[in-house]
């Protein structure tokens, strides 16, 4: 009867995954995500992930415009995470989204608003409705 001390095992150490942690810089993270968006076929997708993101240590958070976003981020987010582990060596890598609001200007819609917004791009507006005497009806 054989004993498993008698056996010799060959280990392949990369098949076994073993857990590693090396340093993520920014540079090599938007090169792996380049380099994830252009193996997708979806506009979308790729849209998602050539968005802006923080990175802390290994902690990805990527800052998404719509819930659209949001789902196709949670649809694929377990590829794009062995995709990176693999990539960047790092078997930490975690990766989230959230939805930012887009700032939006609001038009000036009524007179007031028309003349105050136009002070703010020329603040010499006023003295001019003062010299001019221009009473102003809002």
């Amino acid at each position: 009867m054989e004993h498993l001390s008698d056996k010799k095992i060959a280990i392949d150490i990369e098949s076994l995954n073993i857990l590693t942690k090396k340093p993520i810089t920014r540079g090599h993270a938007v090169g792996a995500l380049i380099e994830f968006s252009n193996q997708r076929n979806s506009q979308t997708e790729k849209i998602v992930f050539s968005s802006d993101f923080d990175l802390n240590n290994s902690n990805f958070i990527f800052k998404l415009f719509n819930k659209v976003q949001y789902d196709v981020f949670y649809e694929i987010r377990q590829e794009l995470l062995d995709f990176l582990r693999k990539k960047l060596e790092n078997s930490e890598i975690i990766c989230d989204a959230i939805v930012t609001k887009e700032e939006t200007k609001v038009k000036p819609r009524t007179e007031q608003e028309k003349f105050e917004a136009m002070s703010i791009k020329n603040p010499n507006i006023w003295k001019l409705k003062e010299v001019l005497d221009l009473d102003l009806l809002f």
